[in-house]
């Protein structure tokens, strides 16, 4: 497809005479088509015909400009990646119409010494689909558009201080897993291979004190992380793979910080003293008392010590207000006097709300409060065990919920009221991955004692469903013993991917569930507890040991690199602006291109 494509830039000849859109009257339809896809970057896959059982082949496609001629074609002007190559095109493409729907048209254009080329390319929404045919081949080309590079966005959303005034993919990584929590951020190259002895593509790395597994979160400029001292020597942590109930005894007296870093130099900016003193309950030998993620919208930081209590910031580091949210004690349900593991559910922040899923020994709940006072709107209780999961906020169309996995109760309640709107029981006793959606599409797992559930629900969920396809189409589908332990997975593209805590990674395709492959990262040694993000068509898994395990994302599994960050990392790496930031065992690295 890219030979073609080439060979479409190079027999393309002149441009017509092109006059600005803007004296050509567009219909509503043309505008939205303008609006949408000549903003968006095409990444997908083609087949041959020749070859069907060969796997699809990727490639994409960075959309310039395109603007409707006189003649009532639309120029189109792309840059084109196939493997390692790029280049760019400009050509003049008939546009049909079915309803709504654009259809890219070219009819047997000539190519001089090649022969004459077809293509149909539907764009429905987030999706293409199409065929592309030559005298004796062609084949299929699918995929799906995503927003384009931010960079040329993000200066024209400014506040005073510099910060975008919303939360720009690319950009920004505002709670647990970036935004809307699915662990993506695109617009920007990353690299997959870095060295942390020599400095290649080590932005800088910054010493940290104390100990936390919480991820760094970004907005702008600036990082915020949290922060777990001991004031009398230094941590424990015992990472890998073995089992273990019993927590840690007696470490004395600790200081929970709220801490900002600057994000091109990694300075500490200000570091805040949220709580000091000796915890009430201890914690996991390969856990931290810092566990939450703290959250921002680049006016406020929030950050979550479970029983020590709720704190919100704001980004100079004054206290805006703190709240006791209540006897926070998160043990295993079936032996809760000697397995004392921490709290963890981290905090996320929707449009001036915050929301946090306390499921704990006692009354476990879900809250919604005000993000300027902390004032609670709704409170709904839940029947449910300690978990270990942060909650997700989906809005589509009319409908926005939060969305929270469980072993009692899996379910979505509605954002303004506290309503249930859907409900699942059953699952792995011990719940810890994050919901995560994709294509309306709600995907949820967990693992530990008899099941390990995967559940692929429909966001327009009702009432109380079974798991079992067949019974219920809120259901779209799912596995019983496929599941994961600690990691939330991750949806990219047309695949969604979960990696066990030995470092096996399953991809699925997102429509159907289909298995495409299981492999296994590294030698089968080390524990994996961080999730997985994903950038510029590459997906990063992170082993307690601090290996970096780069996997290029489609049909075929492809280990691109393997990089070593030279300590243990639990925490879940941020990206932003094509650099990711891994918060190891005592240090802050940014991972980005640094030569000129």
């Amino acid at each position: 497809m890219f030979t073609l494509l080439l060979a479409l830039t190079l027999s393309a000849g002149p441009s017509p005479q092109t006059g600005s859109d803007a004296t050509i009257e567009l219909t509503e339809r043309e505008r939205l088509f303008k609006e949408h896809f000549g903003s968006s970057r095409l990444v997908g896959s083609f087949t041959l015909d020749s070859h069907p059982d060969d796997a699809p082949k990727k490639d994409s496609y960075e959309i310039q400009s395109i603007e409707k001629l006189p003649d009532g074609r639309w120029k189109i002007t792309a840059l084109v990646s196939y493997g390692e190559r790029s280049v760019p095109f400009s050509l003049p493409v008939p546009v049909e119409w079915a309803g709504d729907t654009p259809v890219l048209s070219i009819t047997k254009l000539p190519i001089p010494f090649m022969g004459t080329y077809s293509a149909r390319v539907l764009i429905d929404g987030e999706r293409y689909a199409g065929t592309w045919s030559g005298k004796d081949h062609g084949g299929h080309m699918f995929g799906y558009l995503r927003p384009k590079k931010e960079q040329e966005k993000a200066g024209d959303e400014k506040e005073e201080n510099g910060s975008p005034k919303t939360g720009m993919a690319g950009q920004n990584w505002p709670q647990y897993r970036g935004e809307k929590g699915r662990g993506v951020a695109e617009g920007f190259r990353t690299v997959a291979r870095w060295d942390i002895e020599n400095g290649d593509n080590i932005r800088w790395r910054t010493e940290l004190v104390g100990m936390a597994h919480s991820s760094p979160v970004i907005w702008g400029e600036r990082i915020y992380l949290t922060n777990a001292v001991r004031k009398q020597g230094r941590a424990s942590l015992k990472v890998g793979l073995y089992g273990s109930i019993e927590p840690v005894p007696d470490e004395g007296e600790h200081d929970f910080l709220v801490q900002c870093v600057d994000k091109r130099t990694g300075k500490l900016l200000w570091s805040r003293t949220a709580w000091s003193g000796v915890p009430k309950y201890p914690r996991h030998p390969k856990g931290s008392f810092a566990a939450s993620t703290p959250a921002t919208d680049g006016e406020n930081v929030v950050a979550f010590y479970g029983v020590e209590g709720l704190f919100c910031y704001d980004t100079e580091g004054d206290l805006k207000w703190k709240k006791d949210m209540g006897d926070l004690y998160s043990a295993f349900f079936v032996a809760p006097d000697n397995s004392s593991w921490g709290f963890a559910s981290s905090p996320v922040i929707h449009e001036g709300k915050l929301v946090v899923q306390c499921d704990v020994m006692g009354q476990s709940f879900l809250s919604v409060m005000e993000l300027d006072t902390g004032k609670e709107i709704w409170r709904a209780e839940r029947d449910e065990v300690p978990t270990w999961s942060t909650p997700t906020v989906h809005v589509s169309g009319a409908r926005s919920q939060v969305i929270c996995n469980g072993y009692r109760h899996i379910g979505g309640y509605d954002l303004a009221s506290g309503a249930e709107l859907w409900k699942l029981v059953g699952g792995g006793d011990i719940p810890v991955p994050t919901p995560i959606v994709a294509d309306d599409t709600i995907f949820i797992t967990s693992s530990h004692g008899r099941m390990r559930p995967i559940y692929a629900i429909s966001t327009a969920a009702d009432g109380e469903f079974s798991m079992d396809p067949q019974e219920s189409e809120h259901m779209l589908w799912s596995y019983r013993n496929k599941g994961i332990y600690m990691q939330t997975p991750l949806a990219y593209g047309e695949f969604v991917y979960f990696c066990s805590g030995e470092g096996v990674v399953r991809c699925l395709t997102v429509e159907g569930g289909e298995e495409v492959y299981r492999e296994r990262l590294g030698a089968g040694r080390s524990g994996f507890t961080s999730s997985a993000v994903a950038a510029d068509g590459k997906l990063y898994f992170s082993s307690e040991e601090g290996r970096v395990f780069v996997v290029r994302e489609g049909w075929e599994f492809e280990l691109i690199a393997e990089n070593d960050l030279g300590e243990e990392m639990m925490s879940t790496p941020a990206v932003s602006e094509g650099v990711l930031y891994f918060r190891t065992r005592a240090h802050l690295v940014a991972v980005g291109k640094t030569d000129a």
